[in-house]
């Protein structure tokens, strides 16, 4: 088994990490860090490029590296003191909430470590919640951690 960690792009806020390597130590598991680009941003990105030589070598899996390298930054920037051996760190690219959770499928682990921001229930409704759609369909126990935000 493992320990699954979802992270954003916020490294500050990473205490996910932390919580989900403590985890890992504990059960003596492979802390799996993971980061998902949202399919929006990857095209941004990809239209950004188009006509230059980047674009040629453009691709999803080139995308998921980044956010692979994403990932390996906030465990870099998140545990002062940590085995390597123990952290692996995975991208993907589409709707965060679903890859999260294609996520939770594929690899059956003992935790999900995810993140949020506190919202008021008017900013949920409006905004949606990754962490709330995890939260309602992960087939594997949740750590949610929240970060401040607004009020509520």
């Amino acid at each position: 088994m493992t320990i699954l960690t979802a992270v954003g792009e916020e490294l500050h806020s990473n205490g996910t990490i932390s919580v989900g390597y403590d985890l890992a130590t504990t059960y003596d598991e492979q802390l799996v860090v993971l980061h998902v680009i949202p399919k929006e941003d990857f095209n941004k990105h990809k239209a950004a490029v188009k006509g230059t030589p980047a674009y040629n070598n453009f691709a999803i899996g080139r995308e998921e590296q980044s956010g692979a390298e994403i990932a390996y930054r906030a465990v870099h920037e998140s545990l002062d003191d940590y085995d390597p051996d123990r952290v692996e760190t995975r991208g993907r690219v589409g709707n965060p909430a679903e890859k999260i959770l294609a996520e939770v499928e594929q690899s059956d682990p003992r935790y999900l470590v995810i993140g949020g921001k506190r919202r008021s229930p008017v900013g949920k409704a409006i905004f949606g919640s990754t962490a709330q759609s995890v939260l309602m369909n992960a087939s594997c126990p949740v750590v949610s951690m929240v970060s401040g935000g607004g009020k509520g």
